[in-house]
């Protein structure tokens, strides 16, 4: 016999054995936090991309309330979720408001301070009352989101694969601070937090002029964020506005896309609209970190005065000498400060081209159900 068959035929049983797994269980896994406006806006992509992507386990979509309320957010979800045949991926709705903030502060503000040009779900142009679900353009949801809050969710999550999860967050942070505030070993369980908000030196992208540094998803609940960038995460990675604002989807971008006849090409030709594409990045950059040409590592987190710089992100450079006899910042910064890397700038063509390819995809086997 042929002493090296054995050999080969188990390298051949485990080539089979990875090849009939589910695809979900090979990847790196992640959360996806989310304030889910739809149909097919920044939020929605970005999850569709997570969906579509052929290395990443989804471990479940939960959702916070920002640019839309929660109850609208979960049906669109479980839509475009459904469009994308992943209906193994659990919704999971969290936060309805944020911790402190409410809309009648950011009136009381306005009036003092110069009106904000976007609110999510309190935009008096778009409000709605929470409650309300209008008519959905591409059809309601057949299937139910889990009976489980978002924030025990996360907690779960990072309990049963300890080291293994990414929190990824394209919307206020909610959800993420009150599963701190249950456990604070979410933190250190984690292996990483990545989120698209903040800005930084940009003159566009903000919500109140000019301001960049008031982002909406920092702005919404300043608390949370606060709550959630002073807890001690392995890793931090900030998708800025800065960055944000150096992509767009154009018009040449969805007709690519709507040369596929997959389902998620058709929704996203049928429903997406030309924005910046904040959240996209920040997904994909998170899957292939080489589109990212520029970033840095800086303190972060947000100032939570409430008056006229409520909401906006403050930040101090690292340095390795503060000179005048003064210790480094990392000996002098409260211990409300973390170290988070800021992505600056990107490889827009890598990037256009990763976004093409993922959203003309047909969609992704089903994996084996949680």
């Amino acid at each position: 016999m042929n002493r090296f068959r054995p050999l080969k035929l188990a390298l051949l049983a485990g080539a089979l054995a990875a090849w009939v797994m589910p695809a979900a269980a090979q990847g790196r896994k992640i959360i996806v936090d989310q304030d889910a406006r739809g149909p097919a806006s920044t939020d929605l992509q970005s999850i569709l991309l997570f969906l579509q992507a052929p290395d990443v386990d989804v471990l479940g979509i939960t959702l916070v309330a920002g640019d839309q309320w929660i109850k609208e957010q979960t049906q669109r979800t479980l839509r475009a979720v459904e469009i994308a045949g992943r209906t193994d991926v659990p919704v999971v709705p969290g936060a309805v408001t944020p911790l402190i903030n409410t809309r009648e502060e950011s009136e009381i503000w306005e009036q003092q301070w110069g009106q904000l040009s976007f609110k999510g779900a309190w935009t008096p142009r778009n409000y709605h009352e929470p409650d309300v679900v209008p008519e959905l353009k591409e059809g309601n949801p057949t299937t139910k989101p889990r009976a489980e809050h978002a924030a025990n969710f996360i907690i779960s999550m990072v309990h049963k694969y300890p080291n293994e999860v990414t929190i990824w967050a394209g919307g206020p942070l909610t959800n993420i601070a009150l599963a701190l505030r249950l456990d604070p070993e979410v933190a250190t369980l984690a292996k990483e937090l990545v989120l698209m908000g903040s800005g930084f030196n940009v003159g566009q992208g903000g919500i109140h002029r000019i301001n960049g540094r008031r982002e909406f998803n920092w702005w919404f609940d300043p608390e949370a964020v606060r709550i959630a960038m002073s807890a001690p995460w392995k890793k931090i990675t900030i998708t800025p506005v800065d960055i944000s604002v150096k992509t767009r989807l154009t018009d040449d971008i969805k007709g690519e896309i709507a040369k596929s006849k997959n389902p998620v090409a058709e929704y996203h030709t049928k429903f997406a609209g030309g924005s910046y594409m904040w959240d996209e990045i920040a997904a994909l950059a998170w899957m292939d970190p080489s589109l990212i040409t520029k970033q840095d590592e800086l303190y972060v987190n947000i100032d939570i005065d409430h008056g006229a710089s409520y909401g906006q992100t403050i930040f101090v450079e690292k340095d390795q000498d503060a000179g005048q006899g003064r210790p480094p910042v990392a000996r002098r910064m409260p211990v409300w400060w973390r170290l988070a890397t800021v992505q600056w700038d990107l490889d827009t063509a890598k990037f256009y081209k990763m976004y093409i390819d993922l959203m003309s995809r047909p969609p992704r086997r089903l994996s084996s159900a949680r």
